[in-house]
């Protein structure tokens, strides 16, 4: 589970709904990629283009083949959920995985990590969550937030 600029899976798109503010926008013409950055906005709480600045490494206190790495990162463009300058985030990895810091910014989706006793604000819910930070991954993201529904608290790419 390496870390790239662009991570994408291969798991197709599941049927989960979710609640919109306006009509869901037409995802006829668009890759698998947008498509699942799309679905990436809309089922998780925080998304943002961010320049990852540090990280360090706990082990994982429930076991011992895992560990966590904390990221911290600079936000560069908000696109969902609470504002903030700086966050922190955690990711489960097995043990012996590098802890890779990207060159350049990437965009982020999350989810609140509320009960990991990290001091973290977010984790990283898996392959595909991060995503490389072009112009035209970014504005699909807006756009894609934009239409969401604020009081949102179910998200299917959350635990």
């Amino acid at each position: 589970m390496k870390i790239a600029l662009v991570l994408f899976t291969a798991l197709l798109l599941s049927q989960t709904s979710c609640s919109m503010a306006q009509p869901p926008m037409s995802t006829t013409s668009l890759t698998e990629q947008q498509r699942f950055l799309l679905k990436s906005v809309q089922q998780t709480p925080f998304s943002a283009v961010v320049k990852i600045t540090d990280v360090s490494i706990k082990p994982a206190n429930d076991d011992s083949d895992m560990l966590w790495h904390i990221y911290s990162a600079r936000v560069i463009n908000h696109i969902r959920g609470s504002l903030t300058d700086r966050l922190r985030f955690a990711m489960a990895v097995e043990e012996g995985e590098d802890a890779i810091i990207p060159d350049e910014p990437v965009l982020l989706t999350l989810c609140r990590a509320s009960d990991l006793g990290l001091d973290t604000h977010f984790y990283w819910p898996g392959t595909g969550a991060m995503f490389e930070a072009s112009d035209e991954l970014i504005a699909l993201a807006q756009k894609s937030a934009k239409g969401v529904d604020m009081g949102q608290t179910d998200f299917a790419l959350c635990d």
